[in-house]
């Protein structure tokens, strides 16, 4: 490369480089401001990518202004030149810039759990702030407005620390939102003079679930970190939930709470959200406008580059832009709306807080779709393995809208399990989870008119072989029964799955593809509960490839919807002494599916299996640790939480695993 190219680029560089991530940082900031809260109501299919998005951009923010700063220091010990005053005073706009907007400080839990790294940062980015502010004293002119945006950012630096270490689970109690609602956040002071009847004042709408959602929040809080409820508040607690006018409402009221939680853990809200919160934004606002006047009156005096100029002036006014959004925002936030809820019009309070939807996944799909062997002993060597996995998980990964008349039929299953439990006096207690599911096996196959013969084929079958075993064979009975009575023929019996209002059929499809999507693409969320299930799910898989050739199933149709009907007439045709003898039985559940589904056949029990399903979920969202389900809200939220909301709710949450 000629060097008089290498020189003009270092001359580039060398002119350009604080200007261009100045504008980079400021543009940041305006995106997450934006679309940080599209994460807790972002879809299923496209979500991990809006997450990717998010994740680099909110990383793409701590960098560049980090990086700036250093520019900045660099440049003023090697060449200070005539633009150094006003390089300096760029300087406290990037700490102002990584104080981050007020709708995302963290992006994951584990970023609140590194509060203190977080306060180093910003005691060494003050400091290096600081030392080019002194080191351009006393020649610097616009000595006046650095130190009032340095305020400012040191202000929003230090707001943003204190949100990390309210929300780190070793001192999440110690801080909670409020302004004039009192010291620490908790209820709204117009909340605390309210109890359960004072609900009839209000109308049966959106309010009444907001008070319900907000008076109870506190239940998530002790779930997560502090002491068990005790009998009463359980009691409380569950009969409030009860008077809601339906499920539909009760849904919204826990759809408000996980939102509540969203804000509280990874926003600043229970910082900025109180009376102290709004005096330090007052004195931020007035710096930044005191600081545009400043450098508006006297700008002549400065000697600046017109660009340099134009730059300062749009630092300034995005960063009093960005404090009127943060402003707008956190009016529109759940807590603000509760402290004005006499006052809100009803259509503040109906808005999305959740995408409603339920990703959708399935054990014959992912089959027929399997890796080829070339492919994944490339993977192998190259430690990718897990990686392709995911790519094929979310290839085969497909979303269904949650429907009401689904959550519905949860709810009143949940409601029917939860009182069951309340009242068997002589249920086990301490025992391990999948004794504990073991335990009350014929609790959940009593529906079935068959249960003994069910019961034998999925005798000494665990939690995690039992999930794939019912999700096989709901798999085959769903796609036989569409092949065997298409639209307009059978019995009415066999034609619809619909009874009490309920479509059992398709709620069996939902929950089985759903809780398979959890195991397979979410295994944290099972990890409880499903301690053997990679090595159960892949000699199911590796049995189904040597026993049902997919050369077999290609050869009925080229596309995927034949293959997939074809390879569930295949599972379904094992018989028990085709099994390979060589292989350990124990692990693969392929041919007690299979049994499974002949059983199921006889007479597709769909409102008993969809039963079934239920009671699956609920042992899965119960054993799953808190902290996980804390999680989820960042995520777009997920149907396991809201169950193990409902349960906590309905108080057989905590010693659940003890009861089933």
């Amino acid at each position: 490369m000629p060097s008089f190219v290498i020189e003009e680029t270092k001359k580039l560089w060398t002119t350009w480089n604080i200007r261009v991530f100045v504008i980079v940082s400021l543009s940041v900031q305006v995106f997450l401001i934006l679309f940080a809260p599209y994460r807790k109501r972002r879809g299923k299919i496209y979500g991990k990518c809006v997450d990717l998005l998010i994740w680099s951009i909110y990383l793409l923010a701590n960098w560049v202004a980090s990086f700036s700063i250093g520019l900045i220091v660099s440049k003023q010990i090697k060449s200070p030149t005539e633009n150094s005053d006003i390089q300096v005073f760029w300087a406290p706009f990037l700490l102002l810039h990584l104080g981050g907007p007020d709708t995302i400080t963290s992006f994951a839990l584990e970023d609140n759990e590194f509060w203190v790294r977080h306060l180093l940062g910003l005691l060494l980015q003050v400091g290096s702030t600081a030392y080019v502010f002194i080191k351009s004293l006393p020649e610097n002119k616009l000595w006046l407005p650095t130190i009032l945006v340095t305020v400012a950012g040191i202000i929003k630096y230090a707001k943003r620390n204190r949100a990390f270490y309210l929300a780190s689970f070793d001192h999440l109690g110690d801080g909670w939102v409020p302004s004039e609602w009192g010291d620490e956040l908790s209820i709204p002071v117009e909340f605390q003079k309210m109890d359960a009847r004072t609900m009839e004042k209000f109308e049966k709408s959106l309010k009444s679930i907001l008070w319900t959602a907000v008076h109870h929040f506190g239940t998530i809080k002790m779930t997560l970190v502090g002491p068990f409820l005790s009998p009463d508040q359980c009691s409380d607690i569950r009969e409030t939930f009860l008077q809601l006018e339906n499920s539909s409402h009760v849904l919204q009221a826990m759809e408000i709470e996980l939102s509540l939680l969203y804000e509280v853990l990874h926003t600043k809200l229970p910082v900025v959200g109180c009376i102290i919160g709004y005096i330090f934004r007052f004195i931020t606002m007035c710096c930044i406008l005191a600081a545009l006047l400043t450098f508006s009156l006297f700008k002549k005096h400065y000697e600046l580059e017109q660009f340099d100029i134009w730059l300062t002036y749009g630092l300034l006014i995005g960063a009093l832009l960005l404090e009127f959004m943060s402003i707008i925002l956190l009016s529109l936030s759940d807590w603000i709306l509760a402290a004005h809820i006499q006052s809100m019009e009803s259509k503040f309070f109906n808005k999305r807080r959740w995408c409603r939807a339920v990703s959708q996944l399935n054990f014959i799909t992912y089959y027929v779709k399997y890796s080829p062997i070339l492919l994944r002993d490339i993977a192998n060597y190259l430690g990718i393995r897990i990686l392709l996995e995911a790519i094929k998980g979310i290839l085969c990964l497909s979303s269904q809208d949650f429907k009401e008349d689904q959550w519905h039929f949860i709810y009143e299953e949940v409601i029917k399990l939860s009182t069951s439990l309340m009242e068997d006096a002589s249920r086990p207690t301490g025992l391990e989870a999948n004794q504990a599911w073991k335990s009350n096996r014929k609790r959940v196959l009593e529906s079935f008119s068959d249960s003994t013969d069910i019961a034998n084929i999925l005798e000494e079958l665990d939690y995690s072989k039992s999930v794939l075993t019912w999700h096989i064979a709901t798999e085959i009975c769903w796609l036989q029964q569409e092949s065997d009575q298409p639209p307009g023929s059978g019995t009415e019996e066999h034609q619809t799955s619909t009874s009490n209002g309920f479509n059992h059929k398709e709620i069996c499809k939902l929950l089985s593809d759903y809780m398979f999507y959890l195991l397979i693409m979410h295994p944290a969320m099972m990890a409880t509960v499903s301690v053997s299930w990679k090595i159960v799910f892949a000699d199911t898989l590796a049995e189904a490839k040597s026993l049902v050739s997919r050369r077999s199933i290609s050869s009925n149709g080229k596309d995927v919807k034949s293959q997939i009907s074809s390879a569930s007439k295949k599972i379904l045709e094992l018989i028990p002494n085709a099994r390979n003898p060589q292989r350990d039985i124990d692990r693969s559940v392929l041919f007690a599916a299979s049994a499974l589904a002949k059983q199921l056949k006889k007479s597709y029990p769909w409102e008993s299996m969809s039963k079934v399903w239920v009671h699956l979920m609920c042992f899965a969202a119960i054993n799953c640790r808190p902290h996980v389900h804390a999680q989820q809200p960042s995520k777009g939220g997920e149907l396991l939480t809201f169950v193990w909301l409902l349960m906590n709710h309905l108080g057989v949450g905590t010693h659940f695993s003890s009861h089933y």
